[in-house]
């Protein structure tokens, strides 16, 4: 059953932070990281491994904490994806950028486009997966931990295949996907998703937006859906200190404020000088 959707416009943030400020928090490490994901080459019976290059962002205290594994749009590993990840840690996270673009940096959008469209999808997600594995694999996250996935734009899409497609994620934010998979794919999500939308948004318009909510109210998957007045594709994908109009900075903050917030829903940790959420029920 779909929980109620919720609007938003775009004046308000969240909290007494001023849009663009660079946001209070967890003191982090910041680290290059990477790791292998096998596949299986059935014709031969035999595996092979692949390298995923990495980066990672962590409260330093040491503590037990969730993982995120953060997907940036069709632009790669840039330094605003670093950032991204750098604000989530500061919110509690032990998170993770994997360059699932395989270290391209399209230079402008018809470059980036060619790149997106020539991704072998199937293999992103295993590499996605990967990625939790890999979190798992840390003490700060653990064997017993859980994690969630946040995507941007292509990485949205991927998000959902992902959640749909393996057991690694026990939560999903998805921010306008720009790859919409098939329907039949969606019965496969069995973790509650948050999504995110600019009503002026040209590459996800309301009609797929829809579309997609039907899909899954008809599977009875729970969900919560935001919309952000005025706003475009990729309004939140920029770094705390952007300069950027007062508007988009406030629905950015907001959506940051509400994604955190449902990671500790879903996953258990806290705020900075917040106490422990309870897990979630259900």
């Amino acid at each position: 059953m779909a929980v109620a959707k919720t609007g938003s416009g775009g004046g308000g943030a969240a909290g007494d932070q001023e849009a663009g400020e660079i946001a209070d928090g967890e003191r982090i490490v910041s680290l290059h990281a990477g790791y292998e994901t096998a596949r299986n080459e059935t014709a031969r019976n035999e595996t092979e491994s692949v390298y995923t290059n990495a980066f990672l962002a962590r409260p330093v205290d040491g503590k037990p904490r969730p993982g995120v594994v953060l997907l940036s749009g069709m632009g790669g590993l840039t330094w605003t994806q670093r950032e991204i990840t750098r604000r989530y840690a500061r919110a509690g996270f032990v998170a993770l950028s994997p360059d699932y673009m395989g270290g391209q940096l399209p230079a402008n959008r018809a470059e980036g486009l060619q790149a997106k469209n020539s991704l072998d999808v199937t293999a992103a997600v295993e590499e996605l997966a990967g990625g939790a594995r890999f979190l798992r694999g840390l003490p700060w996250v653990g064997p017993e931990g859980k994690v969630g996935i946040m995507g941007f734009c292509l990485g949205g899409g991927l998000a959902l295949l992902a959640a749909a497609r393996t057991d690694a994620f026990q939560a999903g934010i998805v921010y306008h996907q720009s790859l919409f998979p098939d329907v039949r794919e969606l019965e496969g999500i069995d973790c509650q998703l948050q999504c995110h939308y600019g009503t002026e948004d040209h590459s996800t318009p309301r009609e797929e937006v829809e579309a997609f909510s039907r899909a899954l109210d008809r599977l009875g998957k729970t969900y919560e859906l935001h919309w952000y007045e005025g706003m475009g594709h990729s309004f939140a994908q920029i770094t705390p200190d952007a300069d950027v109009p007062a508007d988009q900075g406030q629905a950015s903050d907001l959506s940051y404020e509400r994604s955190f917030e449902f990671l500790r829903r879903q996953l258990g940790g806290h705020g900075p000088g917040v106490a422990e959420a309870p897990e979630a029920a259900g």
